[in-house]
């Protein structure tokens, strides 16, 4: 946005935009989810749009007072939930909330890999402890949760779903964002494993690659204008995702709709990745 634009009362294509998004009842009943980094953000609107379905809802998140807070909005909407303060980086943590929820919920069928960070910068001025921190959430934290879950849905033989939340970052690279682009890739070849190794127990593996959408991560710096528009300018859509959308599709990945979709890529962008190259 040039600067003789006006900004007063600017409102943003993304924030016109209203989502006709409609669960489908009862699509997931009788399905335990546990969705990690739940407290806010995508994470958030997953468990929702899930409970919203019918799901019973782990909510995990590293602040335990957000995960309570969404696993009270699930039990209004009916299915049960369980708040559970999980640093998907320490792998006795996550071993602690996966026993607990199996012996509340008496198993784990769908797992949405979610927690994440971000770290800008680029990959030649990267600090190590920023990497080592990037990679110990976004990559090592899903690690930790697949494995885990993975071998837990062997054992119940009865199949499952995990979706994993990477991003456009996770196909192309990005300025400013080196170690989040690598963690990001890494997370694509850990969905493409688990779905090579496991899809001989009826569990699907898929990466759902959004663009960005608006959260409360990033609210803050999208109310400036001139932020919001440059980052829409950017996108053929002309607009960010919003999180409702994106948990819409991670509903589909979960549901019986999807089991024979396993190690693929699901790009939620508005077109910003196929036109990266002609755009540029």
């Amino acid at each position: 946005m040039t600067d003789d634009k006006p900004t007063v009362g600017y409102v943003s294509s993304t924030e016109r935009f209203q989502p006709r998004i409609t669960p489908t009842p009862d699509r997931l009943k009788g399905k335990i989810a546990l969705v990690t980094g739940s407290g806010r953000g995508i994470g958030k609107a997953t468990a929702l749009r899930f409970a919203q379905e019918g799901a019973d809802i782990a909510v995990t998140d590293k602040d335990l007072e957000p995960a309570r807070q969404v696993a009270a909005e699930v039990r209004e909407l009916g299915p049960r939930a369980l708040a559970f303060q999980t640093d998907v980086t320490d792998p006795q943590a996550v071993e602690r909330t996966l026993r607990d929820a199996v012996k509340e919920f008496a198993g784990i069928d769908i797992l949405v890999n979610n927690a994440g960070i971000v770290v800008f910068g680029s990959l030649m001025d990267c600090r190590l402890e920023d990497w080592d921190k990037m990679l110990a959430v976004d990559l090592t934290g899903a690690f930790h949760c697949t494995q885990m879950v993975g071998k837990l849905m062997i054992r119940q033989g009865r199949g499952g779903r995990m979706i994993h939340i990477g991003s456009t970052a996770s196909l192309l690279p990005t300025a400013q964002q080196g170690a989040y682009c690598v963690a990001k890739a890494g997370l694509a070849m850990i969905s493409k494993m688990a779905a090579m190794e496991l899809v001989g127990y009826g569990v699907t593996s898929n990466l759902l690659c959004p663009e960005g959408a608006v959260t409360d991560i990033n609210r803050d710096l999208l109310r400036d204008p001139a932020v919001m528009s440059k980052l829409e300018a950017m996108i053929p859509a002309g607009r960010m995702a919003h999180v409702e959308e994106i948990a819409a599709a991670a509903a589909f990945l979960a549901s019986d709709e999807a089991a024979y979709i396993t190690g693929a890529e699901l790009v939620h962008d508005g077109g910003a990745t196929i036109s990266a190259l002609w755009w540029r």
